[in-house]
Order: structure tokens, then C-alpha cells, then sequence
């Protein structure tokens, strides 16, 4: 039986990073779990109560630096880091609110970037560790209605090649996971007309958050000397 791990999970209040936590503790992992919500935070510890392993929040905001500083320092040592958090507003670029550009930035690379840096320290001094962001497929490519998203997933792509460089020669592992389109939250603030009938037309069901988990816990379960680096997935039917 594998040694059970201390996982870190951000973005745990919500679909995919609740998902993650959930499936972490199923493996009798040690999952500490961040979040916005308490209410929901407390939902997901209450779900994995009779769960092998064990599942301690903390809610805040991880753009928030001093938080970031002391959700690091309550999860440590980590093992495994899993930067789930993220946020979306898709609207048409010319309609499109800079506050909005501003905030998907903040929560999607620059806290991302900071939690990381905080975390990645002790994995480097202990030399063991794995750093998990999650991307998108759009770390690639642009969707309409994805203009200021995507930018900020192409930065993380970014973010974790140049981790993976600097990183490796201290033993920590780092992986992009990819997915195409999933039934999340995220997707709950859609209000444009344009944008509501572009995934209205869409031909093929999305995936759930728990596809996404089994793919992070994959990825995590790779050989000492095996690193995946990118692991892309779409739903069936999503070929683009």
C-alpha cells in the first residue's frame, strides 16, 4: 500500500478542486483544502468523514498574500500541491469589463504563482514534491468568449514549463493537467446571449470534475523517476 500523502488542494470549495480533495482522501491521503466558501469547505469535510484518509479546510482568499503565506505554512510539509482555484468571466471581447481581465489574472496566475513559490521552497529543501496546476486546453488555443481566460491559462503553461526547468533538479515534479470543457461553477456566471447559445449548440456532453480527479490522481501515482508533464482531457467529441 502506498504511503499516504499531504495533499494541498486550492479551489476546493468548487467543482473540480472539491472533486480533487474528495478523491485524494478516498486514497487515504492528507488533504488540506482551501477554498472561498466555509459553508462548502465544511460540506466537503463533512462528505469525507468516513474516508481513509483525512480532509482539514481553511477558507480565504488566495489573493490575498498573507493568507496565501498562512494556508502554506497550516499545510506544511507538502507533498503534493494541487492549484485548483481559478475563475472565469466569458463574455464577448469588445463587452468585456477590465476588472473582470484583472480578476481572472489575479486568481488564475498570480496566486497560483505565489502559493507555488511558498510551497515549492520546502519541497526543494526536503527534495521531494510534485506541483499540480490546473490548466486548460485553452493553454494553447483560443475560444470565442475565452479572449482574457485564455491568456491567463497560456501564462500558466508558462508558469509550469519554467517550474518544471527550475525544479527538477531538486526533485520536485511538476504537471499541467488539461481538460476541455467540464460541468463546473465556473460556468454558473454565464448571462451573455451570445455566450449562453454558443454552449447551448454545443454536440457533446462536458466532463464531470471527478473525470478531471482521476487524472490528477494518475498523474500523482506516476514512478519516483516519472514525471507526466501535460495531460490533456477533452470529452469524447471535443476534438478541437
Amino acid at each position: 500500500m502506498a504511503e499516504a500523502k499531504r495533499v494541498l488542494v486550492t479551489g476546493a470549495s468548487g467543482g473540480i478542486g472539491g472533486a480533487i480533495a474528495r478523491a485524494f482522501a478516498a486514497e487515504g491521503d492528507a488533504v488540506m483544502a482551501s477554498g472561498r466558501s466555509a459553508d462548502r469547505l465544511a460540506g466537503l469535510a463533512a462528505q469525507c468523514r468516513d474516508a481513509p484518509g483525512t480532509v482539514e479546510t481553511r477558507a480565504g482568499d488566495l489573493t490575498d498574500e498573507a493568507f496565501a503565506a498562512s494556508l502554506a505554512a497550516a499545510a506544511a510539509p507538502v507533498d503534493v500541491l494541487v492549484n485548483s482555484a481559478g475563475w472565469v468571466r466569458h463574455a464577448p471581447f469588445l463587452e468585456s469589463d477590465p476588472a473582470d481581465w484583472e480578476k481572472s489574472w489575479r486568481i488564475n496566475v498570480h496566486a497560483p504563482l505565489v502559493l507555488t513559490r511558498l510551497v515549492a521552497r520546502d519541497m526543494a529543501a526536503r527534495g521531494t514534491g510534485q506541483i499540480v496546476n490546473l490548466g486548460s486546453i485553452l493553454g494553447d488555443r483560443v475560444y470565442r468568449y475565452t479572449l482574457a481566460y485564455a491568456a491567463a491559462k497560456h501564462a500558466l503553461r508558462g508558469i509550469s514549463r519554467g517550474l518544471r526547468l527550475e525544479l527538477a533538479g531538486h526533485g520536485v515534479k511538476v504537471t499541467e493537467i488539461a481538460p476541455g470543457l467540464v460541468e463546473t461553477g465556473l460556468l454558473d456566471e454565464v448571462d451573455h446571449p451570445e455566450v449562453l447559445a454558443a454552449y447551448a449548440a454545443r454536440n457533446h456532453p462536458p466532463l464531470q470534475p471527478a473525470d478531471v480527479a482521476r487524472a490528477v490522481l494518475q498523474a500523482t501515482a506516476a514512478a519516483p523517476n516519472a514525471c507526466p508533464e501535460l495531460v490533456v482531457v477533452n470529452p469524447m467529441g471535443q476534438t478541437m
